[in-house]
């Protein structure tokens, strides 16, 4: 695994003022890879991913709009295609060629809406393989209250909290999680099930991918976002050249909570 340091940087974009991560970023013999969070999250997420990936690709993991130091955009602008954009804009402006895609939740719906290239008549960009950590797939059956309830609490309350509740977490992912809770709004969450809510069920998006698709799922004992049911049709949607895996005793922040069984997953799909 590469123990490269990560570097913070802000970009002016189309849509806005962005904040990102990157590891590894100077290898530019390198693929490049996009890392894009879930909600109430931020690119501190990828903590552990960014460096175990950064010997084979340039990693760059976005703070999505309304999250990290990323730009607090307006009510309204909070849907899957306004994501989406905003991650086309980025892999523009870097000039990332045939990247490799991952999203989890949130960042996952997102994935799915840029690669699949819905509501849009902008030209898809080509990638490599796209990875969608348990996506979100359909915002209308959410709970915002569930995400909001947290934001803006004090740090030593949530620490102790998130380390009772989070097994496998480690002190770099809880202090992420706590650093993103101060920086989101309660507003840009319930914009993001407002806004990406009135897209319904996304599965079907799959059968529009191109490049190659790992879909992981956590432990359904544990929750996932996806149900049996739901399960079974995005087996049923993903292009060739796919695999669908759910790694046991992972929780929903399956690459938190089961790091090691995530990247083994991962590293064999991209082998």
């Amino acid at each position: 695994m590469d123990t490269l340091n990560e570097t913070s940087h802000i970009i002016d974009l189309s849509t806005g003022r962005f904040h990102y991560l990157s590891w590894g970023a100077e290898r530019t013999d390198l693929p490049a890879a996009l890392l894009l969070h879930g909600i109430t999250s931020s690119a501190l997420s990828w903590v552990r991913v960014g460096p175990g990936l950064a010997d084979r690709y340039r990693i760059y993991a976005l703070d999505m709009r309304g999250h990290g130091d990323s730009v607090k955009s307006a009510p309204g602008t909070y849907s899957l295609r306004h994501t989406a954009d905003d991650a086309l804009a980025f892999i523009d402006a870097l000039h990332l060629q045939h990247p490799l895609l991952v999203g989890h939740s949130w960042g996952g719906a997102t994935a799915i809406v840029l690669a699949s290239g819905a509501w849009t008549q902008a030209p898809v960009p080509t990638f490599s393989s796209v990875i969608l950590e348990d996506p979100a797939c359909n915002f209308r059956l959410g709970h915002p209250e569930y995400y909001t309830k947290d934001i803006g609490r004090p740090a030593e309350e949530l620490c102790v909290e998130i380390a009772a509740t989070s097994p496998g977490w480690t002190e770099a992912d809880i202090e992420g999680k706590i650093d993103a809770l101060q920086k989101v709004t309660r507003e840009a969450v319930l914009g993001v099930f407002a806004d990406a809510g009135q897209a319904g069920d996304i599965l079907p998006l799959l059968a529009d991918i191109t490049a190659p698709t790992l879909l992981v799922r956590a432990d359904a004992a544990l929750g996932t976002t996806l149900n049996e049911a739901a399960w079974e049709r995005a087996k049923q949607f993903l292009p060739a050249q796919s695999r669908a895996v759910q790694i046991d005793g992972a929780t929903h922040n399956v690459h938190r909570s089961k790091f090691d069984a995530f990247m083994q997953v991962v590293n064999d799909f991209l082998s």
